[in-house]
């Protein structure tokens, strides 16, 4: 599977992993509910929804991106 070693060369750049699970498995859910797949090859999207997922991010058709910081003390009162 020709996606999946993309996916994971993708991963191995990505500055965190965590987040580029997450919109996977964001797109994957959208899939199963009826989004419309990007990879015109893929037959039933609903149903093939992890491949289809793995091939639109495996050809940069769908993108996330991560805060570049974030505050430890995000949401603390401070007295």
């Amino acid at each position: 599977m020709k996606s999946f070693e993309e996916v994971e060369n993708l991963a191995s750049e990505s500055t965190n992993q965590y987040k580029l699970a997450l919109a996977m498995s964001k797109r994957v859910r959208a899939l199963k509910d009826g989004a419309p797949c990007l990879v015109p090859e893929i037959e039933n999207p609903q149903q093939n929804a992890v491949k289809a997922a793995m091939a639109e991010f495996a050809r940069g058709l769908i993108s996330y991106s991560t805060p570049e910081t974030q505050h430890i003390d995000q949401g603390v009162k401070r007295r």
